[in-house]
């Protein structure tokens, strides 16, 4: 059976991160302090109001 060796493997749009002409650069570091992902609080109550909303109609449907 064949071997194959896969090296270097990158993201799609990685390159957009590096190099001089990146828009990383630009930010200043009070900017990068703030920029931040994931789940908030409201985020995680909102989401679980939702799924406790679509199982009550659900359950009320039936």
């Amino acid at each position: 059976m064949a071997n194959i060796a896969i090296s270097n493997l990158r993201p799609a749009g990685a390159d957009l991160f590096d190099g001089s002409e990146s828009f990383m650069n630009d930010l200043t570091d009070s900017e990068l302090d703030i920029t931040k992902g994931g789940f908030t609080p409201a985020f995680v109550l909102g989401f679980a109001a939702g799924v406790a909303a679509g199982v009550a109609i659900s359950y009320l449907l039936k």
